[in-house]
């Protein structure tokens, strides 16, 4: 549709009067033509001499500006031979899904992500941020235990790649655009409303890495409460693996998490068909609203709603409630039936 005016009116209708909305909002929260940047992208890095005696290969994304790029994944690791050709493709070891046509001639790599060390001017002059990050190395091995073909003499490793601490060097608003295009577009100028926001270190080393792989066999009854509000305390502990607990007020909204509570219902259940009832959860999230000032338990709600979903089997329902000490029951999602396959 369009329309020809320069201004246009937006009326949105509830079925219940909530009169603290009416002066929460205002034009000012509503912004056009906005995304989401993230800093990730792909990019090839150095190559890598292949050298006799050594097990490990630093990955660099750019050896001219090792500070301005940080590994984030490993794609893929190809060796080279002396006439540019490819040698061998290697598999990552640790991967999902076993390349079982390529299992007699396969080889694999590894993948070993270390804290990065300061410099010696970084020891004299300090770093330009308090974020140091972190450096990757790949080990190769092939099919039969081996190191490498005598022939191999080079690696091309293709990765996921971030901009370290450098978008907190960035200047916003000081010229006509934040930002600059690598293609042409019918974009005038490019703007930053919020952010960037700090780099945080990667989780795969440490007690995190052990926390998230319990995630794997986590399911309702782990955070449901048994009367000492025990539920609650795990929740919070699971949130904070994704959030930024050293954020203030993201601390703050996880210690609002008062109480996690379930109970047995029975609902028709959402599916196509003839109509069905089933038994399922209903787990009522308590909070204490004080520590979302400024903002909504809304969207809290709606992730855990995704979250409960995946922790019953398809033969059960999660039915999603928010409630906080100030105002009573928030919201409550429909009932939706589980994700969680039954092995």
């Amino acid at each position: 549709a369009r329309c020809g005016s320069t201004e246009l009116e937006i009326v949105v209708l509830l079925d219940r009067s909530v009169t603290w909305m009416e002066s929460a909002f205002d034009a000012s929260h509503v912004a056009l033509f906005c995304a989401p940047v993230i800093n990730l992208f792909p990019r090839r890095a150095d190559r890598i001499h292949v050298e006799r005696g050594k097990s490990e290969y630093h990955v660099l994304a750019d050896r001219t500006r090792p500070m301005d790029f940080e590994v984030h994944s490993v794609l893929s690791v190809s060796g080279y031979s002396t006439g540019n050709e490819v040698e061998r493709r290697f598999q990552p070891f640790y991967s999902a899904r076993d390349p079982f046509d390529l299992q007699d001639q396969s080889a694999y790599f590894t993948v070993n992500r270390e804290p990065r060390m300061l410099s010696a001017r970084q020891r004299r002059k300090g770093a330009r941020s308090s974020y140091i990050g972190s450096e990757v190395y790949v080990a190769i091995v092939d099919g039969r235990e081996a190191p490498f073909s005598p022939g191999l003499r080079q690696l091309e490793v293709r990765t996921m790649c971030t901009n370290r601490d450098l978008p907190l060097q960035l200047t916003l608003g000081k010229s006509d655009t934040d930002f600059s295009l690598e293609t042409g577009a019918p974009v005038d100028s490019i703007r930053c409303i919020a952010g960037p926001t700090r780099p945080r270190p990667s989780t795969a080393s440490g007690d995190t890495a052990w926390r998230l792989l319990s995630h794997l066999s986590l399911n309702y009854l782990s955070i449901v409460d048994d009367g000492d509000a025990q539920g609650a305390t795990t929740l919070r502990q699971l949130l904070s693996l994704y959030a930024n607990a050293n954020d203030p007020g993201v601390a703050r909204q996880l210690e609002s998490i008062k109480s996690v509570a379930s109970t047995a219902v029975v609902r028709r259940m959402p599916i196509p068909g003839p109509i069905t009832f089933g038994r399922g959860i209903e787990i009522t999230v308590g909070c204490d609203e004080t520590g979302f000032e400024g903002m909504s338990l809304f969207l809290l709600g709606a992730v855990l709603d995704e979250f409960f979903t995946k922790q019953v089997s398809v033969n059960s329902f999660t039915e999603t409630v928010v409630s906080s000490e100030e105002r009573g029951e928030v919201m409550r999602w429909p009932a939706r039936v589980g994700l969680r396959q039954t092995l």
